[in-house]
């Protein structure tokens, strides 16, 4: 690790160093003006020439002007004073490295011919912030026309609607033309110019804009794609990549001019910017993918946290730039350097570590930083002008985007691997639970082969023995009736056996129904002893309140029997339940203001106005309370009140005993004739899923239905398993996610798979979720019946359910139906 560490620092300072000698690397003719050579460059004779540009680097005399501040009239007013040189190359472009100097471009033009000569000159460098031509004006009132235009202004100043710079010229015939070009950039200086004719310059722009298009119509296409993949596996990686391509084809346009054309035409200092600030959000974007893809090499490490450094580091720069971009410009192309290094020495990290991602990352970078390096050391001067290293960024940027496309599609692959190793664990621990069922059931015949050859033997020696008897019955006729007697003993005993035999096979279903049986006497026992305890309270108090009625209704006046009615309503009302502490605490309020109102007893009434739930209007009924018969009120009222609250009670065990007999019901399956006929099973899971559409609000279901023959069944018994399977996906998801439903149909059966990613069975619950009335659902939520309802209904198809889950990750249920059953 400590090697390792020491050769990613070597490699970062290896890239500073690289950096620093590209900047001065710039080539000595930026510096040739004011070493006062005074060379002239050739004139550029004009004749009839084909469709091939001509590079005008020989032909161009350079001055250049520190404080960019001299005009075309300063120049012509002491041409002593500013001597352009020629500089003397044959070089595709003129490179002045990264300065903030204007500089002055000098060009003369000879039309020997007959007829006026028509050209393009062309600057073929968007990153130019300023851009100024100057060419003889038609009239003689105008000595020198100007045309303003560059990075830093909107595109209409363009006299040709180009994503590079392109001026027309025209000389007269038998003339001679001196024009003037001035330029100033952010960027390295770099005036890659040419003259064209009119007809190859317009061919040339068809066929750069026709490439143009293919190249961010490859990108397209690689985003929506990824974008549909990220739909469908919901990860990340392929939002990071998609966001990766996506900035790094704004920043290449951008760079390139394209944007400054189609994107924001109007736009001035962000036009001029936009690339930078383009290059380094395409790092964040390409750090974040490199640290997702070697995730598995770099987590917990130095590497992770150097990671989000550097990209705190991007983030400073992008906000730098936009403020004050002059100060952050090499500020950020350095730490472009710096996170190149950085990946690479990652990259090389996992490459050690036998990580399969890093070579795959290791070819797309390597792909790339050749692109980047071929247009940088062009920009820089250090390489020539020509088709590899004009479009070095965009053949390294389509390269690189088809061999991340193919890491992707490896690690998609890789997981699709691990995901069936896992299937193909859980298939074998499946069959060897079923193979030591088989081997349990088979000790289970053997014993009961034991048993029966057991019984056997033991009729055999009753047999004999009954022989022996009747043998001894001829020669003792007296002990006919004792030997009577022993044979019916013994054929009693026969028939206890027999019975025994009937008992031990018979014993695993006895177990069940015992079980079915106590936990419906549990389930109904409560409602039961619900409804007699309130029964017997109604009776109580509806005899005594109607005994007390008569002495009630004479002691109470007109206004009185008002507040009496009113009082006793309170007591109907649909409050919640208040707890003990709410009680005392209301009761203590209640007391209190009893007392202050001077009512004797008040803390007793208090307690009977609390349970009569009109704590919110005490003061309202102070005149029952000061009456001298108010004890005897208040108890009649909490009489009505104990009658009111009993006969809830019965409503609601009388209707919890209701669904119990519904489930049970279900369960036996004698409620309803099965209609067998044949059909889709996808139509029947269909309406499940609208029966349940109000609670799929924020679920997604994702169907995946095979074209499969229609099947053999029940549909209304089918939809009542996937609504029962459905509403307990919902129930482990907490109603939110996805849900997944799968439809196939092989070896003559057809299967329905619906999966949740929810909370999860644990182990200990697992065994027991087909048990009627068992359930993990709090009180009123669910009776625990509805898997044991799905299971029978596929026992009686003749199919099978199993289940499938993991704590944390979500839960299976598979069915299987038969295409062919059995006495259908």
């Amino acid at each position: 690790m400590r090697v390792l560490s020491t050769f990613i620092r070597l490699l970062n300072c290896l890239g500073l160093f690289f950096f620093v000698t590209l900047l001065l690397l710039a080539p000595a003719s930026a510096q040739s003006t004011d070493t006062g050579i005074t060379a002239t460059a050739p004139t550029l004779t004009l004749a009839t020439a084909g469709d091939q540009a001509l590079s005008l680097s020989p032909y161009l005399e350079v001055l250049e002007d520190p404080t960019a501040q001299r005009t075309l009239q300063d120049i012509q007013a002491n041409p002593a004073a500013h001597p352009f040189a020629a500089q003397n190359t044959n070089a595709e472009a003129l490179s002045f490295g990264f300065t903030r100097s204007a500089y002055w471009f000098r060009l003369k033009l000879h039309n020997p011919t007959d007829v006026p000569q028509k050209r393009m000159l062309e600057v073929a460098n968007y990153a130019l912030s300023y851009v100024d031509f100057y060419q003889p004006g038609s009239d003689t009132a105008t000595r020198y026309q100007e045309t303003k235009t560059g990075a830093a202004l909107p595109f209409s100043s363009r006299a040709i609607k180009n994503r590079y710079f392109v001026f027309p010229v025209t000389v007269p015939a038998h003339s001679q033309q001196l024009v003037y070009l001035r330029v100033q950039a952010l960027d390295g200086l770099l005036v890659p110019a040419k003259l064209w004719t009119e007809p190859g310059f317009y061919a040339y722009t068809k066929q750069d804009y026709v490439g143009q298009s293919v190249y961010y119509g490859m990108v397209i296409a690689m985003v929506l794609f990824n974008l549909l993949l990220f739909a469908g596996l919901r990860d990340g990686l392929f939002l990071l990549y998609v966001g990766f391509e996506v900035v790094f084809a704004l920043a290449l346009a951008s760079f390139g001019g394209l944007a400054h054309e189609f994107l924001w035409p109007e736009a001035s200092s962000w036009a001029n910017l936009a690339h930078f600030v383009g290059w380094s959000s395409a790092c964040i974007f390409c750090v974040l993918f490199f640290r997702g893809m070697l995730k598995a090499c770099i987590q917990n490490t130095w590497v992770d946290t150097w990671y989000k450094v550097l990209i705190t580091f991007y983030l400073i720069a992008i906000a730098g730039m936009l403020v004050a971009k002059e100060h952050f410009l090499l500020i950020s192309v350095a730490l472009n350097g710096i996170g190149g290094l950085s990946v690479i020495g990652s990259i090389f990290y996992g490459m050690k570590r036998r990580n399969r991602p890093a070579y795959f990352l290791f070819a797309a970078f390597t792909v790339f930083a050749f692109g980047v390096l071929m247009t940088v050391g062009r920009g820089l001067g250090v390489f020539p002008t020509n088709f590899l290293t004009v479009h070095g960024m965009q053949i390294g940027s389509a390269l690189e985007m088809i061999t991340l496309a193919l890491a992707l599609a490896d690690r998609f692959n890789q997981i699709r691997k691990e995901k069936a190793a896992d299937q193909l664990k859980l298939l074998e621990a499946e069959q060897a639970l079923v193979k030591s069922l088989q081997t349990k059931e088979e000790e289970l015949q053997q014993r009961v082969h034991e048993r029966t050859a057991e019984l056997a033997s033991a009729n055999s020696e009753i047999s004999s023995a009954y022989n022996a008897a009747d043998a001894l019955r001829v020669k003792a006729e007296a002990a006919k009736d004792q030997a009577e007697t022993a044979r019916q003993q013994v054929s009693h005993a026969l028939e206890e056996l027999k019975s025994t035999q009937i008992q031990l096979i018979a014993a695993e279903k006895m177990a069940s129904l015992g079980l079915l049986v106590s936990n419906v006497a549990h389930e109904i026992n409560t409602p039961i002893g619900a409804i007699v305890s309130s029964g017997a309270t109604v009776a109580e108090s509806m005899q005594a309140t109607l005994q007390n009625m008569p002495r009630l209704l004479g002691a109470l006046n007109h206004n009185d029997r008002a507040l009496f009615l009113q009082l006793i309503s309170f007591a109907s009302g649909t409050d919640p339940l208040l707890s003990s502490r709410e009680e005392r605490q209301i009761t203590k309020q209640v007391t209190t203001l009893l007392e202050n109102a001077g009512i004797d007893g008040a803390i007793r009434k208090a307690r009977l106005i609390v349970k009569l739930r009109a704590q919110a209007s005490a003061t309202d009924y102070l005149p029952l309370l000061t009456s001298p018969d108010s004890d005897f009120i208040l108890s009649v009222a909490a009489g009505v009140a104990d009658v009111q609250s009993g006969t809830s009670n019965i409503n609601s065990a009388a209707a919890k005993i209701a669904r119990i007999v519904v489930s049970l019901k279900e369960l036996s399956g004698n409620d309803r004739a099965a209609s067998m006929f044949e059909n889709h099973v996808h139509q029947s899971i269909e309406k499940a899923i609208s029966t349940l559409e109000s609670k799929l609000d924020d679920v997604e279901v994702v169907r995946n239905y095979q074209d499969m023959a229609p099947l053999r069944c029940d549909p209304e018994a089918l939809q009542q398993v996937w609504t029962h399977l459905f509403s307990n996906a919902l129930y482990a998801s907490n109603h939110q996610g996805v849900i997944m439903v799968g439809l196939r149909a092989y070896d003559n059966q057809a299967e329905i798979r619906i999966a949740d990613f929810g909370s999860g069975i644990t182990d200990d619950i697992k065994n027991r979720i087909f048990e009627p009335f068992f359930t993990t659902r709090a009180s009123g939520e669910g009776g625990g019946m509805g898997l044991a309802i799905a299971r029978k209904i596929i026992e009686k198809h003749q199919g099978r359910i199993d289940v499938q889950t993991a704590v944390g990750m979500g839960t299976t249920f598979t069915i299987t139906l038969p295409y062919d059953i059995a006495g259908a």
